[in-house]
C-alpha cells in the first residue's frame, strides 16, 4: 500500500465543522489521512473549491495533500453539485495524469463522492471502498417531524454505489445490515470499522478550569452539539431542557452549531422562537459553530450532552463527549446505541418525547455524584477507540480488496507459466 485517493467532493476536511454541511464525515476524513501517514501511507484528498480564497493544494499531516478542483460554482449547495460529478471526475483523473500519479485504492465518502469514484475506477482499474456515511433510505425511514426527505435521486444513485463498489466500509454492525436488507449486498463486501477519538485533544480537562476557559463560571452547562437541521432533533432537546432543568436555576442550554442551509428556513431562528415560547429564551445560548479544539472544554465543564437524533450512523459527537468525562442522554438510533453504555456512560432513549430525555437530564442534575460515576465510566469506555486503530484496520481492508482484485491476474500468469 503506497497512496489512496480519497474523495469528498463536497466538503473538505479542512472545513469548519458544525456549519453548513460540515461534522463527523469531515473529522473521518481528516483523522484517517493522519493515522494513514503515521503508517507511511500516502493520501491525495481530492475535493472541491467552495470559495474564491480556497488554495489549490494544502496538507494535513506529513504524506498527505488536499487537492482542490473546480465543480460549479463556489456556491453551489450539495444537491446541485450532482451535475458537476462527471466533470469533477475529470478534473481528478487530469490532475492525476498531470502528476503521473499511481493509486492503490480510491476510497470516496458520501453518494456525491461514488458517484465520481465509480467514473474513477472505470478510468484506473483499481479497486474501489465507499463510505455511505449516512443512507438516504434510512434518514427517510426516520425523518424528523416537519423535515424534508432526501430526493429520490440520492436513493437511486446509493443503491447504485452498493452494488458497485468493490468493498462498502460501514461503522457498525447495524449500518452493515441495512445495506444488506436494502440492497441485497453480500455480507463479505462490507467492512465494519468503527471511528476513533483523538485522545491527545479529547480528555477530561477539571470543571473549574474548562468552564473559566469558555465562560462558564457558576451555571450548570447542558449541551447540544451538532448542525441546525431538523435530523439532529435540536428541538426536543429545547423542550427536554425546559422541563428537566425547570427546579435547577443555574443549568443552561448551549447550543453549539450553526445552519445548515439544507431546509430554506433559518433553524436557528426557528430554535428560538421555541425557546421563546417555552419562556426558556434567557437559559439558552446559541454559540454557533465552535473551533473543534475549544469542544474539549466545554464537554469538560457539562452536565449532560443531549443528543436526540432522529438518525446517526455512528455517533462521533457522542464519543467525544464521553472521552471528555460528558454524560450522553442520547435516542438510541442505532448509530448512537454503539456508542452510549446505557445506565453506565449516559442514557439511551426509545423515541423522543421530550419528557423521556428530561427524566433523565434531572435524574443527572438532581445527582452530581451519578454525574461523576458516569463521567469516570464514559473515560474508561472511550480507551477502545482509536483513530490509529482506525487506520489499521482500513489498510487491513484494503490489502485484502487488493490481494482479492490480483488473484484472477496472477491465476492467468501462472497459468501463461505453466504452459
Amino acid at each position: 500500500m503506497h497512496r489512496v485517493a480519497i474523495i469528498s467532493l463536497h466538503t473538505s476536511p479542512t472545513a469548519s465543522l458544525g456549519h453548513r454541511a460540515n461534522g463527523g464525515l469531515n473529522v473521518y476524513v481528516r483523522e484517517v489521512c493522519a493515522a494513514f501517514s503515521r503508517q507511511g501511507v500516502a493520501t491525495d484528498v481530492f475535493t472541491r473549491v467552495a470559495s474564491p480564497d480556497s488554495p489549490v493544494v494544502e496538507s494535513l499531516a506529513p504524506h498527505n495533500r488536499v487537492i482542490y478542483l473546480p465543480a460549479g460554482s463556489p456556491g453551489l449547495g450539495k444537491y446541485e453539485l450532482v451535475d458537476q460529478v462527471e466533470s469533477f471526475a475529470r478534473e481528478v483523473a487530469l490532475f492525476a495524469a498531470g502528476e503521473r500519479m499511481v493509486y492503490d485504492v480510491i476510497h470516496s465518502h458520501y453518494w456525491l463522492s461514488g458517484a465520481a469514484a465509480s467514473s474513477l475506477r472505470a478510468r484506473w482499474r483499481i479497486p474501489w471502498a465507499h463510505t455511505a456515511h449516512t443512507l438516504a433510505l434510512v434518514k427517510n425511514r426516520h425523518l424528523a417531524p416537519g423535515d424534508l426527505p432526501e430526493p429520490r435521486l440520492r436513493e437511486l444513485v446509493e443503491a447504485d454505489l452498493a452494488r458497485s463498489a468493490d468493498l462498502l466500509v460501514v461503522s457498525t454492525e447495524a449500518e452493515g445490515a441495512d445495506l444488506c436488507q436494502a440492497y441485497g449486498i453480500d455480507p463479505a463486501r462490507i467492512a465494519v470499522v468503527a471511528p476513533g477519538v483523538d485522545h491527545a485533544r479529547f480528555r477530561n480537562v477539571p470543571r473549574g478550569t474548562s468552564a473559566a476557559q469558555v465562560g462558564l463560571e457558576g451555571v450548570r452547562p447542558v449541551l447540544f452539539v451538532g448542525r441546525l437541521e431538523r435530523l439532529k432533533g435540536a428541538e426536543v432537546a429545547l423542550r427536554a431542557f425546559a422541563q428537566g432543568a425547570a427546579g435547577h436555576p443555574h443549568a443552561r442550554l448551549l447550543i453549539l452549531g450553526d445552519d445548515s442551509h439544507t431546509e430554506g428556513e433559518s433553524e436557528r431562528e426557528r430554535l428560538r422562537g421555541i425557546a421563546a415560547d417555552l419562556d426558556i429564551r434567557d437559559r439558552v445560548s446559541f454559540r454557533g459553530s465552535v473551533p473543534h479544539a475549544e469542544l474539549p472544554l466545554y464537554y469538560s465543564a457539562a452536565e449532560a450532552l443531549l443528543m436526540p437524533s432522529y438518525s446517526e450512523s455512528f455517533g462521533l459527537v457522542g464519543l467525544e463527549a464521553q472521552a471528555c468525562g460528558c454524560p450522553v442522554i442520547a435516542a438510541g438510533v442505532a448509530g448512537l446505541a454503539s456508542v452510549v453504555r446505557d445506565g453506565e456512560t449516559g442514557f439511551l432513549i426509545d423515541g423522543h418525547d421530550p419528557a423521556d430525555y428530561a427524566a433523565r437530564l434531572r435524574q443527572l442534575l438532581d445527582d452530581p455524584e451519578l454525574r461523576t460515576r458516569m463521567g469516570e465510566c464514559a473515560l474508561r469506555h472511550t480507551e477502545r477507540f482509536s483513530w490509529t486503530g482506525t487506520g489499521a484496520r482500513l489498510l487491513g481492508a484494503y490489502e485484502r480488496l487488493l490481494l482479492a482484485s490480483r488473484g484472477p491476474q496472477l491465476r492467468v500468469q501462472l497459468t501463461a507459466l505453466q504452459e
